[in-house]
Formats: C-alpha cells, sequence, structure tokens
C-alpha cells in the first residue's frame, strides 16, 4: 500500500488536524464516536478525548468540529453541551470557523470551551498529521479492501460498535464486549495471514479502549490494598459494572418469575442458576484481576492506551514487538485470559511491511 496520505475532504482534515493537536497536548483521542439512544443513531462525536489529570481525577471531553461557510456556532454549542449531558461527559468543546468575540462570550456562560476561527486557521497551516498516521478513513478503507470482511465476522461493524461504547460508559459492562471483540480480531490475526496487519491494527485500538477503561475505573479503586483491588477488578470482569450482587438480584428475580408461571419452574430455575455459576466460574477472570491491579501496572495505562492507539493507526505499521515492555505485558495478559498461545500469536506479527 502506499506510504503517502489520501487526500480528505475539508470536514474529515479538520477533524484529522483537531485530532492531532489534541495529541501532542497529551490527550487520547478517538474521532468519530457514534452516539446511539436505544438503537437509534443519534450522532457522530467528532473527537472524544480522554485525560488523566492525577491519580484520582479522569476527564472525558467533547469535541464538535464544524469547518463550513455558515458553522452556525451558537447552535452546536447548545448541540455540544447536550450531548455532554446525555453522555456524562465531562467537559465540552466547540472548534468553529466563526471568529465573533460574542460566540465565545457566549461559548463561555455555558461552560463550552470555543476553539474559532483563528485558532483553526493556524492549525489548518500545521504539517498534514497523516504523514505519520492513518486517518480513520484509510483504516476502515484498509477494512473494505478485504471482500470478505462483512461476511467474515462483519469487521468494520464491529469497530463501529466498539466505538460507540466509549460514549455509552467506561465501565467493566463496555470492557467485556470490547475483551470479546478484542479476540476475535486476535484470532484474526493468526488464521488471516493476508489480513493480519489490519487485523492486528483491529486489536490494537479496541486494547487502547480497555486500557482507558481499567484507568478510569482505578480512580475509585487506588485507595483499596492491591489483594482487595484485585478482588474487585475480578469481580468486575466476572459479573460486569453491577458486580456479583447485582447480578444475583437480576437472577433471582427473573428465575423467581420462572418459578411462579413456567411448568416445573422450581427445577428449570435451579438448572440455570446451576449453569450461570458454572459458566461464571470457568472465566479466567482471576488473570485480569492479579494483572491489572498491580501498581506499577495501574500508573502506565494511561500511557499504554496512547501507545496502543499509535500502533493502531501508524502509517508505517510497527507490531507490538517493537513497544513498551507495559503494552506488551498487557497485550500478553490478555492472550493468556483468551487462552491464546503467545507463541502462536507471535506469528501474527510476520506482517509484511507496506
Amino acid at each position: 500500500m502506499s506510504a503517502q496520505s489520501s487526500p480528505l475532504l475539508k470536514g474529515p482534515r479538520m477533524e484529522e488536524l483537531l485530532r492531532s493537536y489534541f495529541l501532542k497536548a497529551g490527550y487520547y483521542v478517538v474521532r468519530g464516536v457514534p452516539f446511539v439512544y436505544e438503537r437509534f443513531d443519534v450522532t457522530d462525536i467528532d473527537l472524544w478525548l480522554y485525560s488523566r489529570t492525577s491519580s484520582v481525577s479522569r476527564e472525558v471531553t467533547l469535541v464538535d468540529a464544524k469547518n463550513k461557510k455558515t458553522p452556525q456556532a451558537i447552535e452546536h454549542i447548545f448541540w455540544v453541551q447536550g450531548l455532554r449531558v446525555a453522555t456524562k461527559a465531562t467537559n465540552a468543546i466547540v472548534a468553529t470557523t466563526d471568529k465573533r468575540q460574542e460566540v465565545k462570550d457566549f461559548g463561555r456562560e455555558l461552560g463550552v470551551v470555543v476553539l474559532d476561527g483563528a485558532f483553526l486557521n493556524k492549525l489548518n497551516h500545521t504539517d498534514d498529521p497523516n504523514g505519520t498516521r492513518l486517518s480513520d478513513e484509510e483504516l476502515f478503507a484498509r477494512i473494505n479492501d478485504y471482500s470478505f470482511s462483512k461476511l467474515d465476522g462483519d469487521w468494520r461493524g464491529r469497530l463501529t460498535l466498539s466505538k460507540s461504547l466509549l460514549a455509552r460508559s467506561l465501565s467493566f459492562d463496555s470492557c467485556n464486549q470490547w475483551l470479546d471483540q478484542a479476540r476475535f480480531f486476535a484470532e484474526q490475526a493468526i488464521v488471516k495471514g493476508t489480513q493480519r496487519e489490519t487485523a492486528l491494527r483491529c486489536l490494537y485500538l479496541l486494547c487502547s479502549f480497555i486500557a482507558v477503561a481499567v484507568d478510569f475505573a482505578m480512580k475509585e479503586l487506588s485507595f483499596h490494598e492491591q489483594v482487595e483491588r484485585s478482588a474487585l477488578i475480578k469481580d468486575g470482569f466476572t459479573y460486569g459494572s453491577r458486580g456479583s450482587a447485582g447480578l444475583k438480584k437480576v437472577l433471582n428475580v427473573a428465575m423467581g418469575l420462572v418459578e411462579q408461571h413456567a411448568k416445573d419452574g422450581q427445577t428449570i430455575s435451579r438448572q440455570v442458576k446451576t449453569s450461570v455459576e458454572k459458566q461464571l466460574a470457568q472465566l479466567n477472570t482471576a488473570i485480569l484481576g492479579e494483572y491489572f491491579s498491580k501498581n506499577d501496572v495501574a500508573r502506565t495505562l494511561f500511557t499504554v492506551a496512547r501507545e496502543f492507539e499509535q500502533l493502531a493507526m501508524a502509517r508505517q505499521f510497527m507490531p507490538h514487538k517493537n513497544a513498551s515492555t507495559e503494552l506488551r505485558g498487557m497485550l500478553f495478559c490478555l492472550l493468556d485470559f483468551w487462552g491464546i498461545d503467545r507463541v502462536m500469536f507471535s506469528e501474527a506479527q510476520a506482517v509484511e511491511q507496506p
């Protein structure tokens, strides 16, 4: 594939320039995050930013970027503020070509930062960020180049769904879905020789989501002793955000209805409970609890998330064998959790360089 970046339309180019700006400022950044409510596609978040401001503080910031002749900046301030509330984000930013001071004043009153036309004009004259990074459009184009990607598990659909979870919550529920999706791409990297690079890129991106979510959870767990922290993390990966107590409560209510209304309800209820408990006990989540509870791992999760994202989007593909010890440690932990042989997986690094 060509090492040169493909020309982008004005809107996507501005989003890429903004992404590059925020990456250089130290944020973790994802472009084009779908916001879905009750299976209804509401909108796309142009830029989703995550920052670790201290050991006990995390911030999520939404950026609405409009590079149009008539940007309607006031309306977009209302829009992004509502989106911030709906997604429970911390901050909101509007990037607009409008240069009126009144727009910035209005944004300040609503607590929305406005990056105006003067700022965007300066940004437009900086180096092309896609000289070293793939744009989102190029990553999806590489997925589409695999003619069976739709039939073979819907690669693009999996990535889009995974992105949408960022707008829902940084929770163990989302983490568990990302783990399932990441496992799919790890397995594809082994069996799809001609598509290994693309599968690995998708895997790295999903691993970055997992690292961000666990880092977010750590703000509540950092004061616990490591043994207790390990148990809580294991509980989250096993039972989801509700924890074991919450899941058992839901299960008891559901099985209570079965016992009341189904023939042989008590027998069915007992069988279902036993089956669920057996399946949960078979999950190897103790590995995740033990690994992520380590102090040196917790301290580097944000950095590792940024590194995973960089590996996923680097124009000159660099497999994880050249990555940091911390990144490889997390990836190998996930492989152990999935039951994927590390040696077998290492063969997926033999990717032809573009």
